[in-house]
């Protein structure tokens, strides 16, 4: 597996499933992108399955302030078929959240994908 591989499919999961609100556009993301057994970690859970994931994004961005994004503020590294990036989230001009995502690749989609966050800011 090509580094670009990895690295791509991490960025895209970023833009087209973790930023889209539309659940029929996302769950089509998520089915070019993630692999049918894919699974989600974050601190407190874990999550597996194409409808589970679209569920967990759609209960993620209604918490959020219009305008809000993910953004990659990378540089995405991969080797391997894993890939690692930075990202933050917030509306233009604000960060709300950031942190790290890392995925594993299996059979060219993601098998794995693991978020950490950063601590909150003091405001």
């Amino acid at each position: 597996m090509t580094e670009e591989i990895a690295t791509g499919l991490l960025e895209a999961s970023i833009e087209r499933v973790w930023n889209e609100h539309d659940g029929e556009k996302r769950i089509a993301a998520i089915a070019a992108l993630y692999h049918p057994e894919a699974r989600i970690y974050e601190p407190e859970r874990s999550i597996t399955g194409h409808a589970a994931i679209s569920d967990t994004v759609a209960c993620v961005l209604a918490d959020m302030p219009p305008g809000f994004r993910f953004e990659v503020t990378g540089p995405t590294l991969g080797h391997h078929g894993v890939a690692v990036t930075r990202w933050k989230g917030g509306p233009p001009g604000q960060v709300i959240v950031s942190g790290a995502d890392t995925v594993h690749i299996l059979d060219g989609k993601i098998h794995e994908h693991w978020f950490f966050f950063d601590p909150p800011q003091p405001r």
